[in-house]
Order: structure tokens, then sequence, then C-alpha cells
């Protein structure tokens, strides 16, 4: 036995050594990603190129293993997330970033909406259209934990047909805080159940706690836009695509101006910007690429101000709805 243990010992080691970068944790690893430049990514017909860029920010999420835990112990920007927290009950990781790729491009067709109706083109919500807005997510404690589970399709609030997660909030917002009674599919069968919204002070308005994707979008632009997102995901980037379009669009503006401007938020139809998540990663990563400014949702700009390296030259700037930010860039770059 003795004469096994000189063999046996490289063996052990390179057992333990692939356990500690293949064997997956509980728990996923969070770190600033890299940017994506929308000047090329984002392609509108009969439109010219962009003076400047707009970044898209990214974050890098990896299945944790004991090599990765140990490397981001070391690492400030990096943060832990519990499996359990970050993929929906039910979804595998697979299933879970294809959702994340779908509600991506739900979001690029929101934001051109928005852009082109704010460039003066004949375009509004109603040309958005889908078959329901379906439960990626339910928030722990939200109103609707123990009522949707994810994968539930809601079709219809107070016996109005809902088409899109767009107009799902725009129920939610119409009703404040009142109870409303909501029809979802479940395994194909249809179920009724009364929620009651809860004001949210971050976002100050009234949610029910889910996150949500259109099912089957289908938009009908007067212009054609087409954007690359690659493997990207969520919706995270509407504000940003639709900055980059009304940019494009329209001849007599100049956001960008020559500068390289990152920054992170929902959209919706009406221009409203949302928060996000992993904002803080999110100015790393732009602050790295060099950004000059980063717009941030309003709600969050402290929470990005904390985040700016303390070597970096960059400007972070709030806005609370799309006409802030176009006003912000037009401020800062002398528009």
């Amino acid at each position: 036995m003795r004469l096994l243990r000189p063999l046996l010992l490289p063996v052990a080691l390179l057992v333990l050594m692939t356990a500690a970068v293949r064997v997956p944790l509980p728990f996923f690893v969070e770190r600033p990603g890299g940017v994506r430049s929308l000047a090329e990514s984002v392609t509108v017909d009969d439109a010219g190129p962009l003076d400047g860029d707009f970044l898209l920010t990214t974050v890098s999420y990896r299945r944790g293993t004991v090599f990765e835990a140990v490397s981001a112990l070391f690492d400030p920007t990096s943060d832990f997330l519990p499996a359990e927290a970050f993929i929906p009950e039910g979804q595998t990781s697979e299933e879970y970033f294809a959702g994340q790729r779908s509600l991506f491009a739900a979001t690029a067709d929101v934001a051109a909406v928005a852009a082109l109706a704010e460039a003066g083109y004949d375009v509004d919500a109603s040309d958005i259209t889908g078959d329901g807005a379906r439960v990626v997510a339910v928030l722990e404690g939200a109103p609707a934990e123990g009522i949707l589970e994810a994968g539930d399709v809601v079709v219809a609030v107070d016996g109005v047909p809902v088409t899109t997660s767009e107009a799902l909030q725009e129920a939610v917002l119409s009703r404040g805080e009142e109870p409303l009674e909501v029809e979802f599919l479940r395994d194909g069968e249809q179920h009724r159940a009364e929620l009651v919204p809860r004001l949210d002070p971050s976002v100050g308005r009234p949610v029910i706690g889910v996150h949500i994707e259109t099912v089957s979008p289908r938009v009908d632009l007067p212009v054609e836009v087409e954007i690359d997102s690659g493997s990207i995901g969520g919706p995270s980037a509407g504000l940003l695509i639709a900055l980059t379009v009304y940019d494009k669009v329209r001849d007599d503006v100049d956001l960008a101006r020559g500068h390289r401007v990152a920054g992170t938020g929902t959209i919706d139809s009406a221009g409203r910007v949302g928060p996000v998540g992993s904002v803080e990663q999110k100015v790393v990563a732009a602050a790295r690429a060099d950004a000059e400014v980063f717009l941030v949702p309003s709600a969050q700009h402290q929470q990005a101000v904390g985040a700016v390296p303390a070597d970096a030259d960059m400007e972070v700037v709030p806005a609370a709805t799309f006409d802030e930010a176009v006003a912000a860039l037009e401020g800062a770059f002398g528009g």
C-alpha cells in the first residue's frame, strides 16, 4: 500500500482540483461584465452613424464553484447570489437565461416605440401586442407570492384583456393599491385570483411583485429597427436602446456628441425609466470601459454614485424619464 501512495497522491490532487473548478455549488457569483457598443449593435433604416457611442453595460453570472468562491472573496466588485433566489423554482439555468434573452427582445421593441414616438413618428404602445404577460419570477414577500407562480400567463385584469407585460403594468398602476382580479393560465387551465398591489417606495408606484415578459411579442414599426443583442438578456438595456434609436433617427439631434455614454435602466412605452438590478457592477463595467457619463434610474442615483471607482473620471446622471435623459445629455455635452 505504501508503494501506491506516491502514485495516488497526484491523482487525488487532480480530482480535488477538478472538483474545485467544475462541481457546482448552490450560488452564483456576480461580477462586472463588459460593455456592448449600441452604435454598432442597433441598426435603424436609412439612419446615419452616431458621433460617439452608447454603451450597454453587462453583468457576468457564473455558477459557483470552490474556485469561483475563493476568487470572488478577494474581489470587492463581486457578489454572491443564492441559486434559489436567482433561478425561479421549476426552471433550469438554461431555461432562465433563454427567458432573459426573450425579455431583452421584448424590451428592445418597447424602447424603439418610445424613441420613435418621441422623435415624432406615428407610433404608440397600442402597436405592441402579444399573447399575455408571462410571470418569470415572483419576489419574496410580494403581494403575488403564493398566488402567482413562474410560468403563469396573465391574460386579463378585472375582465380587461392583457396582451403584453406593459398592459399588466398599466393595469396595476391604474388601480393603485385597490384590489384587482387577475385571470391567468397555468398549465393550460384558466384561474382567477384577487391581488392587492403595494406601493414600492423604490419606484414610487404600486406593484404586485413579479418579473414579467410578453408572450410572443409583435410590433409593426414605421421604420425598420434591428438590434443585435448577442447573448445579453433582461430588460435593463431599454433606456440606452431608446437613446440610440432616437439619436439615429433625428438628423437634427446629436446626443452623444463624440462621447462615450454608458448607462442602465428599463423603459416603458410612455418613456418612464425604471430601476434595475446589479447597478454597482454595471457602474464598474462602465468605468473600466472609460465611459464619461453613466445614466441611471433616479431611484438608484446614490447607489450608483457610491459604486464609482476612486480613479474613474465618470459623471453619474439620474433620469426618471426618457425626456430627462435626453435633457441631461444635451446639458452635459452642450447639445
